[in-house]
């Protein structure tokens, strides 16, 4: 999703990126207990773009550390 009230979310930090995702759940856990469903919406709304953000960056960061391992280290070829 693309919301354009958004900054750019690749220029931000891992860490901050997992702050602003905690902070976020707290404000929407607040809005639902006091029943205001549209505000829920909207937050949701943010809460996934940074969730998608958090998980792209994993997914990169996994497919590095595969194409870094060298296989040869955990195949016994000797035998």
């Amino acid at each position: 999703m693309f919301n354009p009230l958004l900054p750019d979310l690749s220029k931000i930090k891992n860490e901050d990126i997992d702050t602003k995702i905690t902070e976020l759940m707290q404000k929407y856990f607040q809005a639902a207990k006091f029943g205001q469903g549209g505000l829920c919406q909207q937050i949701g709304v943010i809460l996934d773009v940074y969730k998608e953000e958090q998980h792209r960056r994993h997914e990169l960061a996994t497919r590095k550390t595969v194409q870094n391992q060298n296989l040869t280290d955990y195949i016994n070829i000797d035998r």
